[in-house]
């Protein structure tokens, strides 16, 4: 019996070993190997009561009919061959009733290999496998069929499930095992079941057991390291000890830096997948599918796990990183963000390069529109950016000044002088603007009360309370009217003036001249309606037709005052119509009694369902409609040639914002129904088609005028980005912009609020509009974030949100222009604070005082200038935050640096401050009023600020002693240096005497040499580090002066002589116990200096 059975077995041999024995002669037996007969030799006959227990698993089964109860796990094996059917019970309970081998399959039969091959009589437990047939043949031969039998199935692409052993079990091994089972102890050990397999396999566990042991005793042995001789040599001993402490810490260096790395890629660089692959699916219009927990697989992730697209982070035990401060909530990241905070200004792109959209909403715009907007590289559109940011800088001015300014018009003359095709319709919107909020270009003070004042309307706009919001309703209303009204008049008196002898005004040129000449000129053109022979005519005007464009150009009064001087033939062409129309001008909101609207309103429906066709004045029954609000279902004017204007003035002229529980439906008809009418004609005519000869322009004045603001932003901003951002503005500064919350998360431009209100985020579209040119004029791109905090009047949280946006969006301006003095402020020479940019500007942006926001900005750019080596902008700023210690301690680290350059090399610059450019283009420029744009040498740099804080002791008490002293010992260390180099030994000792850090004056003293020494760990470190330095000039310079001692010619004291020779050597003596003492703290070269100079 074998573990695994015969291989290539001959024979059964008399030992059964582990691994049995090969190539013998060829009997079976009964008892069967753990893998059965792999390749033997000889095909003996199935024994009738034999029982695989995955049955005829093998190649070559049995061929001859036998009618057996051979039962199968698996029923017939794989290569049998057809048989008759038997009822053999199958492994899964299903009777193998086919033509099929004794052993019913589940599997089926497999192909027949061999027909005349048949199982072996030993029961294997993975059954026979791959038999030949034939005589017994030796091993060898066997061997090379087995080879060439693999060969010849995968020439015919047999399956690879072929090849797997057949487990097989005779009567006797089954009978056994269920004695032991049946038998066995419920207390047996845990590995039992391994004895039941292997003893029912017929392997006695105890042989294998020992044979295993066997196998291992007879391993070779490890053959021992040769261990290299023990060197005993002090020297060396030293060597290698200081030799392994410096690999020690370098691999302790190595060690931390890569713990230091991988915390700051856990805190700063680690990523959220999930919303980087949404962003990649919403980009290229995939809809992912969503995951529930029903209907995981067994190996699928747990439904509170997070499916990274690009597999999961290895550091699990990081905290979520999603999250941001932006949206207070997770999940909230977007493509390539950190867990740091989304940029509120975002990353300034390259110079030429075209704007990007990175609202979501506008992009999906673009391409459904097929828009390609014009980037800062174009040059009409830079000038015009410019243009802009001259009037955003001179809006703040204003705001500081506190006096009115136009911003309507002022930004309408910007538009006015581009070459945009949409500037006209843009011109009318602001225009739009100004009639709704009062705005008055002509107003210089605010006492005048002639112009709305800054977030005039912003709590009508934006409150709750019902009585301000229909008072805002009716003011959107009555400016859209008027609006439309005013550019209708004159469009007339320019048709008028270039068609002076068609129109042929005559007398004086009043409103009632102009329009009647207006009314003849059109009437020649054959434009009035037909071939104006249903006009009813009064002497020769068209006098329907005059009231209607009285009406449609905004002069009632004017309308009023015509019926009444024709009064006697207004009596026989409409006797009721003079009421109607007095009674319209005299009422504030344009409507009319009840008696006289259901008056107007029958006589209205009468001429329109009894009149014959062609047969009523077209104008007559238009001004019926404008005047008693008739038939409000069919809101156009029949039989009148209209232009989009005239469409959208009709609409806004019949809305009135009225008590809808006592009115009746019919009569019901107010802003919010006509801007629902205006949006369905967006969606119909100009939400795709807007590109096409730039109507957009002509969309953004009809939602302006109808008081859709938020709509128009984010429309205008689709196709236009730059215009868009300054209409924003300037609905902004009268508060008739609803802008988002910054913590909602939202990543468009226009989204909805809980109450199903439009908003911006005008704040994020602020910011990332100075990406275009924040980079040249940092001081504009201040301006404009300033004006995120126009909304920090809004109540509760979103006030405070607002001026937080604001803060970190001046931050990141800050940290990432590097323009320190000009936006942070700069110094006198006698230390004083010159405010920057943002400074002049804090009342503009929230702080009623420079406190911590500022001293917070200030420190953190310090902090940055300081680790990229910018020193003079860290000393700037951080004695602009009061860190004045802190400016000692960098100027003490550049000192260090430059003494450490070797002597001999150009010296260390460091980069001077950039001027202070002008911050306002109406002041004159004013530079920096201190000397550190002039200074690249830091001693000189360490002699201009120490003056200073020494002249005044509020800068000097907040510098503590370490830094002073580190201070004035670097500053020496300079001096000696610089006489190092040029040549004066002598005076370069004294120096460094007079530090008192290398034991110059010890004269062999240990005491005194080991007070430096003591002394070396208390020293500050930029001091600390050029200790080595100082001790190669003390040995360079002793051993200058000693050889200068001796080749001097005799004269004078010789004995003064000596004596000053022996004490330079001495004093290498004493250098060289000084070192002793500081065991690795000095390079190896200057052990080698302080030996040469002693055996010198």
């Amino acid at each position: 019996m074998s573990l695994f059975g015969n291989l290539n077995n001959t024979t059964k041999s008399d030992y059964n070993g582990l691994f049995s024995s090969t190539s013998q002669p060829a009997t079976t037996t009964a008892g069967g190997g753990l893998f059965g007969g792999l390749n033997t030799s000889t095909s003996t006959s199935q024994p009738a009561g034999t029982s695989g227990m995955f049955g005829n698993l093998g190649l070559g089964g049995n061929t001859e009919p036998t009618n057996t109860n051979t039962s199968s796990f698996f029923g017939g094996g794989l290569g049998s061959t057809p048989q008759p059917a038997t009822t053999a019970a199958s492994g899964f309970g299903n009777p193998a009733t086919s033509s099929a081998p004794p052993g019913g399959s589940v599997f089926g039969p497999g192909p027949t290999i061999n027909p005349t091959s048949q199982a072996p009589s030993g029961a294997s437990l993975f059954g026979a496998s791959a038999s030949t047939s034939g005589p017994a043949q030796n091993g060898n031969t066997a061997y090379f069929d087995a080879i060439l039998e693999k060969s010849r199935k995968r020439a015919h692409a047999e399956s690879v499930a072929d090849d797997l052993p057949q487990l097989q079990l005779g009567l006797e091994d089954l009978r056994q095992r269920m004695k032991r089972v049946g038998t066995g102890a419920r207390g047996q050990a845990a590995d039992s079941r391994a004895h039941y397999l292997l003893a029912a396999s017929g392997v006695n566990p105890g042989d294998a057991l020992r044979d295993l042991n066997h196998f291992t005793a007879a391993t070779g042995r490890e053959r021992p390291q040769p261990q290299e001789p023990q060197d005993v040599d002090v020297e060396t001993y030293l060597t290698n000890l200081q030799t392994q402490t410096t690999l020690s810490m370098i691999s302790d260096g190595l060690a931390r830096s890569v713990r230091d790395f991988d915390a700051f890629l856990e805190d700063n660089v680690e990523m959220e997948w999930d919303a980087q692959r949404r962003r990649i699916y919403s980009h290229f219009g995939i809809r992912p599918k969503e995951t529930t927990a029903a209907g995981k697989g067994s190996f699928a992730a747990s439904v509170g796990e997070s499916n990274g697209a690009f597999g999961r982070s290895r550091r699990s035990k990081a905290p979520s990183l999603t999250g941001s401060r932006m949206n207070g909530s997770p999940g909230g990241s977007t493509f390539g963000r950190s867990n740091l905070q989304k940029s509120v200004i975002g990353a300034a792109g390259p110079v030429g390069a075209g704007h990007q959209p990175l609202f979501g909403d506008v992009e999906k715009k673009m391409e459904a529109s097929n828009v390609t907007v014009t980037g800062p590289h174009d040059r009409f559109q830079r000038e015009k950016e410019s243009k802009y940011a001259e009037k955003v800088q001179n809006l703040n001015l204003a705001r500081l000044q506190r006096r009115p300014y136009p911003v309507c018009s002022e930004f309408a003359e910007v538009v006015n002088l581009s070459p945009d095709q949409h500037g006209p319709d843009l011109i009318k919107a602001y225009r739009a603007l100004m009639e709704i909020v009062g705005e008055d270009p002509e107003a210089k003070q605010w006492s005048e009360e002639r112009t709305a004042k800054e977030r005039k309307y912003a709590d009508d706009y934006l409150g709750d309370d019902p009585v301000k919001a229909l008072s805002m309703k009716k003011r959107i209303l009555r400016g859209g009217v008027r609006c439309l009204e005013k550019l209708a008049f004159e469009k007339m008196e320019d048709a008028v003036t270039r068609n002076p002898r068609d129109a042929n005004v005559g007398g004086i040129p009043n409103v009632i001249n102009k329009v009647k000449g207006y009314v003849r000129l059109q009437a020649g053109k054959k434009n009035l309606g037909g071939d104006n022979t249903d006009l009813q005519m009064l002497g020769d005007d068209y006098v329907w037709a005059l009231v209607y464009f009285l009406l449609r150009t905004g002069h009632v009064g004017e309308a009023l005052d015509y019926v009444e001087q024709n009064q006697v033939a207004f009596r026989a062409i409409d006797r009721n119509f003079q009421g109607y129309i007095r009674a319209y001008s005299q009422s504030d909101d344009r409507r009319l009694d009840d008696v006289l609207q259901q008056r107007i309103n029958g006589e209205y429906n009468q001429r329109l369902r009894i009149a014959p066709e062609n047969s009523i004045d077209p104008y007559r029954m238009a001004c019926y409609k404008i005047i008693g609000r008739c038939d409000l279902r069919q809101r156009f004017l029949e039989g009148i040639e209209q232009s989009f204007e005239d469409w959208a003035w009709v609409q806004l002229v019949l809305a009135r914002e009225i008590n809808r529980v006592d009115a009746m439906a019919s009569e019901i008809f107010g802003l919010s129904e006509a801007q629902n009418t205006m949006r369905e004609i967006g969606s119909r005519y100009f939400t795709k088609g807007g590109v096409e000869g730039n109507s957009f322009g002509v969309y953004v004045f009809l939602q302006l005028a109808y008081g859709m603001f938020e709509d128009c932003v984010s429309y205008l901003y689709t196709y236009n980005y730059v215009d868009g951002v300054h209409l924003a503005i300037a609905l902004d500064f009268y508060g008739l912009l609803r802008v988002a919350d910054p913590n909602a998360g939202s990543e468009d431009l226009l989204s909805l609020t809980t109450r199903g209100q439009p908003q911006i985020s005008f704040g994020t579209m602020l910011g990332l509009y100075t990406r275009d040119f924040r980079a040249a004029a940092v001081s504009a791109a201040v301006d404009y974030l300033a004006l995120i905090c126009l909304n920090k009047d809004l109540t509760g949280q979103g006030g405070r949100n607002q001026i937080m946006l604001c803060h970190e969006a001046l931050r990141e301006l800050v940290l990432e222009s590097r323009e320190f003095a000009l936006l942070l402020g700069d110094m006198r020479n006698d230390g004083q604070r010159i405010r920057g940019v943002i400074e002049e500007r804090m009342t503009l942006v929230g702080l009623n005082e420079s406190g911590d926001f500022m001293r917070t900005i200030t420190l953190q750019a310090a902090s940055i200038a300081d680790d990229n080596g910018r020193v003079t902008d860290a000393v700037l700023l951080y004695h602009l935050a009061g860190e004045y210690d802190s400016v000692i301690n960098t100027i003490n680290r550049a000192l260090s640096e430059a003494i450490a350059v070797p002597i001999g090399q150009d010296p260390l610059r460091i980069e001077p401050l950039k001027a202070r450019a002008g911050v306002n283009p109406h002041e004159p420029e004013q530079g920096t009023e201190s000397s550190l744009t002039s200074i690249d040498d830091p001693v000189q740099l360490a002699d201009t600020m120490r003056e200073m804080y020494e002249a005044q002791a509020m800068f000097s008490s907040k510098v503590r002693t370490t830094n002073w002293e580190a201070n004035r010992a670097l500053l020496n260390m300079t001096v000696a240096k610089n006489k190092v180099e040029r040549a004066d030994f002598a005076g370069a000792l004294d120096e460094i005497r007079r530090l008192a850090i290398l034991p110059l004056e010890a004269n062999g003293n240990p005491s005194l040499i080991r007070d430096c020494a003591t002394k070396f760990s208390s020293l500050s470190q930029s001091v600390a580090q050029n200790v080595p330095n100082l001790l190669m000039w003390a040995i360079h310079c002793a051993e200058q002066q000693r050889r200068s001692l001796m080749n001097s010619q005799f004269g004078g004291n010789e004995g003064t002589r000596l004596a000053m020779i022996d004490e330079l050597k001495q004093m290498n003596m004493d250098l060289m116990t000084y070192t002793s003492q500081l065991r690795y703290r000095f390079p190896a070269s200057i052990h080698e200096a302080l030996a040469r100079a002693q055996s010198e």
